[in-house]
């Protein structure tokens, strides 16, 4: 039989346009649903602005402790020079020139910081002879407040003096909006019933407001001030730095396992049943919500892996005791009565001779050095046995319970020193001598540090950077593996030279848009024990930490309103890093596409 043949006809001209105009119906239709969208993420945007916008600037009432002007005769802080300024620090603060040298001026890190001399903590070789060479503590007041004149800028100096001395607070703060449109309202309502009642609370009847109108909580002092239990001195220098530290543990860790995952899921292995389950598994991971991987994270990392992320393992965060940690640690149960003067022990107690002193201190020095075999001070009977040699008495260890009263406590178990009559020092002596070594010795693996919260967070970007690796790679011409192939290179040479530059551009944007949700993060971090109030910088992978999206939380939790505002600010810092890793992603992208 013939084949029938297939008729194919133009619709009639009516129905033509018919149809032609319901697909153009369809098309402004979506044409318009996609402008709705775009405008209601963009409003949604310029609401979240204006709000932090709103709350980070505004109008602040100060009251000062001390009105500058009683300082400096009538003269303002601003007509002062470094000498006159550092003379009001020095009246004033003068048992806190130490930690504000420490603070502002200082070459050296703090740990070596009350060992170093003045000359390696000003970073000035050719400082006064007459007190290069010595500690800080071994040098007067007077002359710790001329350092700080000398080697501290003029804005740090007032700084300092508004918050040491002058001791500035702000009782009230009102939003960028009320400043603009309604700044007269807003100052007599602080002069007024805001002002009255600060005086009543305090006590301070002469006290005075000052109103400053546009003040930025957002300041280049914000970013280089650590935490504060006070709003106008807090800053977000810790958590930057705790951040920051996260982002770099992340990036070299998750990479290079992320790329060679989907170097292998792609390049290597069968695309089989196996395969196919393992790719299933880590697309699901990437849905799995992040505080079960903060979960994860605190049972691995924090817990079963604390000797390595505590630093414990590599002997990190303890060192061991010296002369002087040891004669402080143990003097009060002499009395006071042991002293070390930098070359030999001394004792003023006739009861300790100098001979008992130094064994006292050999003891301390011998089982006070931190090993792996001594954590939790298992060997407390060999160390109370060695301290009653050394000072001839006679000790007996014995497990009593809790209400004793000379006990120690130890991992659970308790240990009774029963001095002889004749001894040279009383029981209660001992077990403060004990109690020190305990001390001394004493190493809990704490792996709540910037490590454990770092690989945490690799965990929970991993996934996603498998799969925007695999679709970098898989998006690389195949023709391009078999002309490598063709000119005799091996797999893995192809893969180096030609496939992965080609797929740097996807791998890198990937990455950097991985790290950026990353570092907003919050539930993770709280879990593995992130800090919500540290003063200290991070200084090593093994610190306690904190971070943005951390102090960002703590602040808008507590009841000041002051603090709102600067968790306003902080919001905007955070916001400015992770435009600057998507920039950076964008950057690269068009870099490298650009090559290839």
């Amino acid at each position: 039989m013939e084949e029938a043949k297939r008729v194919y006809y133009m619709p009639e001209e009516k129905a033509f346009f018919q149809r032609l105009e319901a697909r153009h119906r369809r098309g402004r239709l979506g044409k318009l649903f996609n402008y709705f969208s775009v405008t209601v993420a963009a409003l949604a945007l310029v609401a979240l602005f204006f709000n932090v916008a709103n709350e980070a600037f505004g109008t602040i009432g100060v009251v000062n402790t001390i009105e500058p002007e009683t300082l400096t005769d009538g003269r303002p802080l601003d007509a002062l020079n470094n000498n006159e300024l550092a003379l009001i620090l020095w009246k004033h603060v003068d048992e806190r020139l130490r930690v504000l040298i420490r603070d502002t001026i200082s070459q050296v890190d703090n740990d070596v910081f009350t060992k170093s001399t003045v000359a390696d903590i000003v970073g000035d070789p050719d400082i006064d002879p007459s007190v290069a060479d010595k500690l800080l503590k071994n040098i007067s007041a007077s002359q710790q407040a001329l350092l700080l004149a000398d080697y501290a800028d003029r804005s740090v100096l007032r700084n300092l003096v508004l918050q040491e001395v002058v001791e500035q607070q702000v009782i009230a703060s009102f939003p960028l909006v009320d400043t603009i449109f309604n700044f007269d309202s807003v100052k007599a309502e602080i002069e007024g019933p805001i002002l009255a009642d600060f005086k009543k609370r305090e006590r301070r009847d002469d006290a005075k407001v000052e109103v400053l109108r546009f003040h930025s909580w957002l300041r280049g002092k914000f970013l280089t001030t650590p935490m504060s239990s006070v709003p106008a001195l807090a800053g977000v220098r810790s958590a930057l730095i705790g951040s920051i530290g996260l982002m770099a543990v992340v990036v070299v860790v998750a990479l290079p396992i992320g790329v060679g995952a989907a170097i292998y899921l792609e390049e290597y292995a069968h695309h089989g049943f196996i395969n196919r389950l393992i790719e299933t598994n880590v697309r699901n991971l990437a849905g799995v919500p992040s505080i079960i991987y903060g979960m994860l994270g605190l049972a691995i990392f924090v817990r079963a892996l604390a000797p390595f992320t505590s630093g414990l393992i590599f002997h990190y965060n303890f060192e061991a005791p010296t002369i002087d940690t040891v004669i402080e640690r143990i003097s009060p149960a002499f009395e006071g009565a042991i002293t070390y003067d930098g070359a030999s022990i001394r004792s003023d107690l006739e009861l300790v001779d100098v001979a008992t002193a130094e064994r006292v201190a050999d003891t301390f020095m011998f089982f006070g050095t931190p090993s792996l075999t001594m954590q939790g001070n298992t060997d407390v009977h060999e160390m109370s046995q060695a301290l009653a040699e050394a000072l001839k008495i006679a000790v007996d260890n014995v497990p009593v319970q809790a209400d004793e009263e000379y006990d120690i406590e130890v991992r659970g178990d308790y240990y009774r020193f029963d001095v002889s009559s004749d001894a040279a020092i009383s029981d209660d002596t001992f077990d403060q001598l004990m109690a020190s070594l305990v001390r001394i010795n004493s190493f809990a693996p704490n792996g709540r540090t910037l490590v454990s919260a770092g690989l945490t967070l690799v965990l929970l970007i991993l996934p996603i950077i498998i799969i925007n690796a695999q679709e970098a790679i898989r998006a690389v011409p195949h023709t391009t593996r078999e002309a490598s192939y063709g000119l005799g290179a091996t797999r893995w040479q192809t893969i180096w030279r030609q496939v992965l530059p080609a797929a740097l551009p996807g791998i890198m944007t990937g990455t950097i848009l991985s790290v950026s949700r990353a570092v907003g993060e919050t539930a993770p971090l709280i879990v593995v024990g992130a800090a919500t109030f540290l003063v200290t910088d991070p200084n090593s992978p093994f610190s306690q930490f904190t971070a943005m999206p951390i102090q960002i939380y703590q602040w808008t939790a507590r009841p000041q309103g002051q603090f709102a505002d600067i968790a306003a600010a902080a919001i905007i810092v955070l916001l400015a890093l992770m435009l600057t890793l998507n920039a950076a992603a964008i950057v690269l992208r068009n870099r490298y596409s650009i090559r290839f």
